[in-house]
């Protein structure tokens, strides 16, 4: 798993015009293990998700906490 810094062009690249989830905060762009690439989003309950084309992908909570912590 890879987590890099946001770029001005990410958002729309990776998610597209729709709005984020509700009270979601964008972290960065992220290429999970099985090799897809999204934007790293913590939602309103505190929880990382990759979202890709307007869906999320649940990640793995703890391996995500401690990648964040390294970065």
């Amino acid at each position: 798993m890879r987590i890099t810094k946001l770029r001005a062009m990410s958002k729309s690249l990776f998610w597209g015009e729709r709005p984020l989830p509700k009270a979601s905060i964008m972290k960065g762009v992220i290429e999970t293990d099985n090799g897809r690439t999204g934007l790293l989003l913590k939602l309103e309950d505190g929880s990382y998700v990759a979202g890709m084309a307007g869906r999320l992908e649940r990640l793995n909570q703890e391996k995500i906490r401690r990648k964040m912590r390294e970065a």
